[in-house]
């Protein structure tokens, strides 16, 4: 049976996301709720640490940053299980997902919800170099955290690499929002 992976974002918990991946978890399906180690300053844990704070918006992380986010992927490596294997997230969880594409890993599927590329050029490359798979992507319009033209971004990355994508766009903000918990669920059983 395939595991799902499901990564929560910045300020966020395992225990504030297994709820969550425990409804969407297809039944016989192993799931994994890691949790990220830099303790944030206000609550919970991020992935990667912002320098001078976090700006909503800005688009490009500082070499500092981009090393949070290799060490958080090495630990990550880690922890995965063999065998086949769907990458989610929220927010920073979501980037670290498409991060991981870049071990070589039995990956059905990605789940990438308010969330941004980190690499865009070094995914772009990566998406050429493994087997085409299928991305659920969503993102609020009224994101005020992580832009909608930056989560568009993923959405037209992998559509042209060639994957399967699925976009629900919502009017909310940045959030999962609860009348698509059901169609992430049904989206995963179809895999």
């Amino acid at each position: 049976m395939p595991t799902l992976v499901m990564m929560h974002g910045m300020t966020g918990t395992s225990e504030m996301m297994r709820p969550f991946a425990e409804k969407i978890l297809p039944s016989g399906w192993d799931l994994l709720v890691p949790q990220a180690e830099f303790e944030h300053p206000n609550r919970g844990y991020t992935w990667w640490r912002y320098e001078g704070g976090d700006q909503p918006g800005r688009r490009i992380l500082s070499a500092t940053e981009l090393s949070d986010v290799d060490n958080s992927l090495l630990k990550l490596s880690n922890l995965l299980p063999d065998g086949q294997l769907v990458l989610g997230g929220f927010s920073q969880g979501g980037a670290m997902a498409q991060e991981l594409l870049q071990f070589n890993l039995d990956v059905l599927g990605i789940i990438a919800i308010g969330t941004r590329v980190v690499r865009p050029m070094e995914i772009r490359q990566r998406l050429q170099e493994i087997p085409k798979s299928k991305l659920l992507w969503m993102h609020g319009e009224k994101d005020h955290r992580v832009s909608l033209d930056a989560g568009i971004e993923i959405a037209e990355i992998f559509e042209e690499s060639g994957w399967d994508v699925i976009r629900i766009q919502h009017s909310k903000g940045h959030m999962i929002p609860i009348e698509f918990h059901f169609s992430i669920k049904e989206w995963l059983e179809n895999l």
